[in-house]
């Protein structure tokens, strides 16, 4: 995601929308495009993934399992010399064991940074699930 000129919140908000956007539309290599190459992943469960073939098999498995209208609302946002630290909540649908609609969500934190050809790439990104 190259962006120019914008604010840190104009770069989070696109860095979102097009988040947001690949996983509910199922496009699964557009997802992974958004991180680095040595990107890492916390998906509340203890584990650390890294790199787009780890990262790809969890969220491979979201899309799969049906998680869509994926939502995420900045609370804060810090920033420095091409980093942008995001926190926030998120909420997403989906189906539970017994196929039941279900609606979960948690806190998230995630960091972009800035590559030399200016684009803005996922770097960590740490969610939880709320009870």
């Amino acid at each position: 995601m190259k962006e120019s000129r914008k604010s840190s919140r104009e770069i989070v908000k696109s860095a979102n929308q097009q988040w947001n956007q690949a996983l509910n539309q199922g496009e699964l290599e557009s997802l992974i495009d958004l991180y680095g190459d040595s990107a890492t992943v916390s998906p509340g469960d203890g584990t650390l993934l890294e790199g787009h073939d780890e990262i790809r098999k969890l969220f491979s498995g979201f899309i799969e399992g049906g998680v869509h209208n994926h939502q995420i609302e900045t609370v804060k946002i810090i920033d420095a010399e091409r980093q942008i630290t995001q926190v926030g909540y998120w909420k997403a649908e989906g189906v539970n064991a017994d196929s039941q609609p279900i609606e979960f969500g948690g806190v998230l934190v995630t960091v972009l940074e800035q590559n030399d050809e200016g684009e803005w790439q996922l770097q960590s990104h740490v969610w939880n699930v709320a009870p």
